[in-house]
């Protein structure tokens, strides 16, 4: 079972083949692991904006519910000041 130097080139060449593709499939099983890193980095600085935006947004909903009461109050005191008003005109008018 001698080979020829044909049979020979011809199996080195499929090996060379063979060897060259492994490294091209590892060369991109790195560069993949790579890219998910980096998607897995952007995707925990983007979760942590929206928690700092979502932290702000309650805070700023706690100061809109302050000044929606102190809004009411000052209405119902407009309210009351309008009356007394009103009862002062109709004291002078009489």
């Amino acid at each position: 079972m001698t080979l020829s130097v044909q049979n020979w080139i011809a199996l080195i060449s499929a090996s060379v083949a063979f060897l060259a593709l492994l490294v091209t499939l590892l060369r991109g099983m790195k560069s993949e692991a790579r890219e998910d890193g980096k998607t897995a980095e952007v995707l925990r600085q983007v979760n942590s904006k929206l928690e700092g935006i979502t932290k702000q947004e309650a805070a700023n909903s706690a100061r809109i519910e302050a000044i929606v009461e102190r809004v009411v109050v000052l209405e119902q005191s407009t309210k009351q000041a309008h009356f007394r008003i009103d009862e002062l005109r109709e004291e002078l008018h009489k």
